[in-house]
């Protein structure tokens, strides 16, 4: 038995050198990544661009479809989130807080997505709604 072991132990390792050279390297046969040297693959510049959420403090959520993911997704679309202040909290934000927020992110959506950004997430929205049977006070 010990010798059916040892003969088998020997000729597993005596075969083990012959497969790996009859492996052919990887590294040679594998193209590359980067097409153009030029390019740096790495750099800043290249990586895609993170969008930043901007907020719309609202008082109440009436007509806000909160929870709906359709509307979530319009309204990240359109670069902003609607946010419902809490009043009751002890540490929510003065009122010139949210006004300086509210006007800034509204001024920049003027600009980047036009003059009639509000209709346009209001006609996005109902139809939302519509589509996913959800009712707005």
């Amino acid at each position: 038995m010990k010798s059916a072991f040892f003969l088998m132990l020997t000729g597993l390792m005596l075969c083990a050198p012959v497969a790996a050279w009859a492996q052919e390297p990887l590294d040679e046969d594998m193209p590359t990544r980067m097409v153009d040297k030029k390019v740096k693959e790495n750099k800043r510049s290249n990586f895609p661009k993170e969008k930043k959420i901007r907020y719309i403090y609202v008082k109440d959520g009436g007509k806000v479809l909160f929870g709906n993911p359709c509307a979530t997704q319009v309204t990240h679309q359109m670069g902003f989130e609607y946010g419902i202040e809490h009043r009751p909290e002890k540490g929510f934000r003065p009122w010139w807080y949210r006004f300086k927020t509210n006007t800034t992110t509204k001024t920049i959506l003027f600009f980047t997505k036009g003059p009639w950004w509000r209709a346009t997430v209001n006609k996005r929205f109902k139809a939302c709604a519509m589509s996913s049977g959800d009712r707005r006070g």
